[in-house]
């Protein structure tokens, strides 16, 4: 068992998913600053004009999909990095404008 451990501390592979891993989790505390604003903006909309903004509402349909992929890296679930180093996620093409309509009314 220690010879596993000691390869681990000595691979390459190791301290690079090390690196990203420190990386994707920085990123998860900007991402709650973001859901934290687009929450707040979409409840301001709601007040405003009695219904949510579609187009925040697509993006964040994408900020739930991102946050999917960053918690699977997060924690080995997936060894594929989420965005910057792949492309942004997007809505399924049947899911442009996301459900409303289970909203609290």
């Amino acid at each position: 068992m220690s010879g596993d451990f000691r390869s681990n501390v000595t691979s390459d592979s190791f301290w690079i998913r090390t690196i990203y891993t420190v990386i994707f989790v920085l990123i998860s505390r900007i991402l709650d600053l973001v859901l934290l604003l687009a929450t707040l903006v979409q409840w301001v909309s709601q007040l405003i004009s009695g219904e949510p903004n579609k187009s925040l509402a697509g993006f964040c349909y994408s900020l739930g999909i991102y946050y999917q992929q960053v918690t699977h890296f997060l924690t080995g679930v997936s060894n594929d990095k989420p965005f910057p180093f792949s492309d942004w996620p997007e809505a399924p093409a049947n899911k442009e404008t996301p459900d409303t309509e289970d909203a609290p009314e």
